[in-house]
């Protein structure tokens, strides 16, 4: 039956990608975009396989077992099912009727990992249980946003469409890591989307794609949070760009100097409880006492901004160098450092060729240079785990590449 469900599931994401005229696109022939999608649903069940075998890849496990415990209250009570799966989530008293599937969810008190548990529940009623099916429906969101990603940067910039069909998909690491039962898949489609519906209102409002903005953002929120520390600026400083004449970096140097400037003004002004450093510091906190065979030391932040500054040089470069080639202990622990010394030697060989002024003059080059190096930034500051900063740098690195692409046109298709 497994294997009947993948095959079924495949023709129809394959022949609807090949058919649907919503994944028409002048440049790109469908025969191209259906290859495409053939090589996420390849990636979707290597992924699946690497699953059961490799104990780091274990947290899909558990999202998915979480999800069926949501699913199994289908049998007792649809309206149970419907409010575990739509419902708000951590919240006092529980409901006492919940009380049953909450006991089992560990995630129930999870803002974000609970966004993952309400997906696997509802691609529950059509899996039928399998685990690699999830994978393969999740790697279908994916393409969808990945698509919606080459639609935003094919109308904003002149280069190749095959080259950025290449750094969107084509990627390694990018490829597999935004292709299974994970965060980073959703993350993929939420800013694909994001992006495509923003750059259309931008230049001709229309409440519809207002709407898909809202969600999309809406779903970012909720399945990464600490995103919205990097895509907000970026996205301010693209629509300031776009609806004035002055010169591209100034609206990016702006804002960033402004966000910092509201940071420290609202961690001095509200509860220590609250304060946005003390919220970093306890993310980190929970790396750091995590158990992970991948795990390295970094330097502890306090809470206090001044301890951050003084930890980011060398957290950040963490985000870029792991996993190390002589401290890892399989084959695929070795590519993930391949792919880091690929990345490093990518990021130098980018700094020494590419012309600044151009870079300053670009809009696209520098939103996609500033999202893509002010996560990393965050994923340093935070992460003491190799595996898990493979993961989350996948979506950074597209727009590391993509940006230092562009760098190299003096401006931008749209102004």
């Amino acid at each position: 039956m497994e294997y009947v469900l993948l095959i079924g599931y495949s023709a129809l994401f394959l022949s609807f990608v090949y058919f649907s005229k919503r994944f028409y696109t002048p440049s790109i022939s469908n025969k191209i975009w259906t290859s495409l999608a053939f090589i996420k649903i390849c990636a979707a069940l290597l992924y699946s396989w690497l699953n059961t075998q490799i104990p780091t890849f274990y947290d899909s496990s558990f999202y998915f077992r979480e999800g069926e415990i949501v699913y199994s209250a289908l049998n007792e009570n649809p309206f149970y099912y419907l409010q575990l799966l739509i419902g708000p989530n951590n919240y006092f008293p529980e409901p006492e009727h919940l009380c049953t599937y909450i006991d089992q969810l560990g995630l129930w008190y999870d803002f974000t990992g609970y966004t993952i548990v309400r997906v696997n529940a509802f691609f529950r009623l059509f899996s039928a249980g399998f685990i690699s099916v999830h994978f393969l429906l999740f790697s279908f969101l994916s393409f969808i946003g990945a698509f919606y990603l080459f639609k935003f940067f094919e109308r904003e910039t002149t280069l190749s469409e095959y080259l950025i069909v290449f750094g969107i998909f084509l990627i390694p690491g990018t490829l597999l890591w935004t292709s299974g039962l994970h965060k980073d898949a959703l993350v993929v489609f939420a800013i694909g989307i994001l992006l495509y519906n923003f750059e259309r209102v931008t230049t001709y409002f229309s409440w519809f794609r207002f709407f898909w903005v809202l969600i999309a953002f809406l779903l970012l929120v909720n399945v990464r949070g600490y995103l919205v520390l990097a895509v907000l600026p970026a996205l301010g400083a693209y629509y300031w760009d776009k609806k004035s004449n002055v010169k591209a970096v100034v609206p990016y140097v702006t804002i960033l100097v402004v966000m910092i400037a509201v940071v420290l003004v609202y961690d001095c002004i509200i509860p220590d409880g609250y304060r946005l450093a003390n919220k970093i510091n306890i993310i980190q906190k929970s790396f750091l006492n995590a158990d992970g065979n991948t795990s390295f030391e970094i330097e502890a932040i306090r809470n206090s901004w001044w301890s951050m500054i003084s930890a980011f040089p060398s957290n950040f470069l963490n985000a870029f160098i792991y996993p190390m080639y002589n401290q890892c202990y399989n084959d695929w622990c070795r590519l993930a450092s391949v792919e880091s010394i690929l990345l490093c030697l990518f990021i130098i060989l980018g700094f020494v060729k590419v012309k600044f002024k151009y870079i300053f003059d670009n809009s696209i080059a520098l939103f996609s240079l500033s999202l893509g190096f002010y996560l990393m930034a965050i994923i340093g500051l935070v992460v003491n785990n190799s595996g898990a900063i493979v993961r989350y740098r996948s979506v950074a690195v597209l727009f590391i590449f993509i940006g230092f692409l562009i760098s190299f046109q003096k401006t931008s298709k749209l102004k």
